[in-house]
């Protein structure tokens, strides 16, 4: 299925099905003959003003104007690029300036036919202090649009997709999430994230409605619940934050649901599979978006983890080895990184030097991940991002291996681990685990858990419940908001009254909340590390002749209170 085949689909379905909906909107049903017109007298437009291969711009906003103009882009054989005029100008500016467009594709007074304006007339058009184009291949490797990743693990890059392989992801996901025309698919992803092109190809390809709406309509919790309800959606491919804050009623016509771009848990899986096939899924923006496509999953198979999925689109991986902890008694098969091979790799990244190909010395199409995923029984699980592997102690832990294990217990929702100082001064120095978790589960339950599950070296030192995780506007964990969280309770401190400092303290080292005076200090978490912190806080409260040894002696924290108390201050 190349780009031929996918316009054929567009095309089909627009035939076949001429008074379907194809596109949804809060005030507006439009038809797939009045879509096929708009984007006709659309592609007429951009013929008369483009060559054929040159970048076209498409203003991203949530409207059919959008989505007329990729399509249309992709039939007048133009890649094209979403520009977001939220972001920043100095960002469209670069965008325009790299990829050397010169017309844009804007929504003009809510018609759904786009009109088209010169680059250089606009807020973002190219600016002085840009760099000069470098220039797109042509010719074999056609290009089929230009994506920008989110910059979350460095700089933002413009990744070069190919259009031949994105034909067969699409064909994968219409058979796999048995998309047909009575489908009807909530465009969810922003335009600017590849995720976008998925929802909207496998609907229209299939005949199907693709629903459109503002972002505030999509807000997770409420919000979202009541649009899948009202707009009778029946595909939904969404974040794991998404699904985590909404919960699913009998009232949603949900058929698929599919979990992307974020590890899944089996709680999440669980809440979902009740309502619809659920799928979870894994892929990169260089990888031409989708990789891994599981089929409908089970809670039974889940127990134990959520796999990413069998191979979808044109391509194959293996796993690279990576350096292994001194231990690593809790691996139940080989681990390493995911290296993605084949059709589906892009063609590389746009730079200002050049383009950088996603090649290895042989020609080899390649793409490292950066990801770490275990092989167990035949499926793909994910571990840990490489660059998220820490060194506590003098062992080399995957923080990611140390939260899958913690949501396999029941009443876990979420976990995030991080690695931090005890005392928060340095996180450069960090000697301790922290787990904050989200769920019902006690932190003594999970503490207990864990042990059983991990390697001692692998428990963390602090386990904390938390009301909500803090996510960044990508849609990621924000940990260092979640690590802030943490010293802005410890610095509460200092108003409680000196008798309580050592329970509040010895909470707050270890992450058990309800942590009483009959408990020992090491029972709840305390290790070497949070004990010499423990001394050297009562010292700070004016216990100046405490010790390591005061702390190691005491058969609970009352004893050591007692201790403590009988000592002038």
């Amino acid at each position: 299925m190349t780009q031929r085949r996918i316009v054929s689909a567009l095309e089909n379905s627009i035939r076949s099905h001429p008074q379907n909906d194809a596109l949804v909107t809060g005030d507006e049903v439009i038809t797939y003959r009045q879509f096929g017109e708009y984007v006709d007298e659309f592609v007429a437009k951009l013929q008369a003003s483009t060559r054929r291969g040159e970048f076209v711009g498409i203003e991203a906003t949530r409207t059919p104007s959008s989505i007329v103009a990729m399509v249309g882009a992709m039939i007048a054989e133009c890649p094209f690029v979403f520009i977001d005029p939220r972001d920043s100008t100095s960002s469209n500016a670069g965008k325009v300036s790299s990829l050397d467009i010169e017309v844009v594709a804007r929504t003009a007074d809510g018609s759904p036919v786009p009109v088209l304006a010169t680059a250089s007339t606009l807020p973002w058009g190219t600016a002085a202090d840009q760099d000069p184009a470098i220039g797109v291949p042509t010719g074999g490797d056609r290009i089929g649009y230009a994506i920008h990743t989110s910059g979350s693990t460095g700089e933002p890059k413009c990744v070069l997709v190919r259009v031949d392989p994105l034909a067969r992801v699409i064909e994968d996901h219409v058979r796999q999430l048995e998309v047909t025309p009575e489908s009807r698919t909530l465009q969810f992803a922003r335009l600017t994230f590849d995720g976008c092109i998925t929802e909207i190809l496998w609907t229209l390809t299939a005949g199907a409605c693709l629903v459109i709406l503002p972002e505030e309509r999509l807000r997770p919790g409420a919000m979202l619940g009541a649009t899948l309800e009202n707009y009778r959606v029946t595909h939904l491919k969404t974040t794991p934050f998404a699904l985590t804050a909404t919960d699913p009623t009998s009232a949603m016509s949900l058929r698929h649901v599919v979990n992307g771009g974020g590890a899944c848990r089996p709680a999440l899986m669980r809440k979902w599979s009740e309502v619809a096939a659920f799928h979870n899924a894994y892929g990169l923006t260089e990888t031409t978006i989708c990789n891994l496509l599981s089929d409908p999953l089970t809670p039974d198979e889940c127990a134990d983890g959520v796999p990413l999925g069998k191979l979808v689109g044109e391509g194959d991986y293996h796993l690279e080895s990576l350096p292994l902890s001194t231990e690593d008694g809790t691996r139940r098969g080989p681990r390493g990184e995911l290296v993605i091979t084949g059709g589906c790799v892009a063609f590389g990244y746009l730079t200002p030097t050049g383009v950088r190909r996603f090649l290895d010395a042989n020609g080899v199409q390649i793409y490292r991940t950066g990801d770490v995923v275990e092989m167990r029984g035949g499926e793909l699980y994910f571990v840990e991002r490489v660059d998220r592997q820490v060194k506590v102690r003098g062992y080399r832990i995957d923080p990611g291996e140390i939260e899958s294990a913690a949501c396999r217990l029941d009443g876990v929702v979420e976990a995030v681990v991080t690695a931090e100082s005890h005392d928060g001064s340095d996180q450069a120095a960090a000697d301790a685990l922290v787990c904050y978790y989200l769920g019902a589960a006690t932190p003594r339950e999970v503490r207990g858990h864990l042990e059983v599950v991990l390697d001692g070296y692998k428990v963390p030192s602090v386990i904390q419940q938390i009301d909500t995780l803090p996510y960044t506007r990508n849609g990621k964990v924000d940990r260092d908001a979640l690590r802030a969280s943490r010293q802005a309770t410890r610095s509460e401190q200092a108003t409680v009254p000196a008798a309580e400092q050592v329970l509040q303290l010895a909470r707050h080292l270890t992450g058990v909340a309800d942590a009483g005076l009959n408990d020992n200090f090491f029972d709840i978490g305390g290790d070497s590390a949070s004990t010499l912190i423990l001394v050297n806080r009562l010292k700070e409260l004016g216990w100046m002749d405490v010790g390591v040894r005061d702390v190691l002696r005491a058969e609970n924290l009352e004893s050591l209170v007692l201790e403590l108390s009988e000592r002038s201050v």
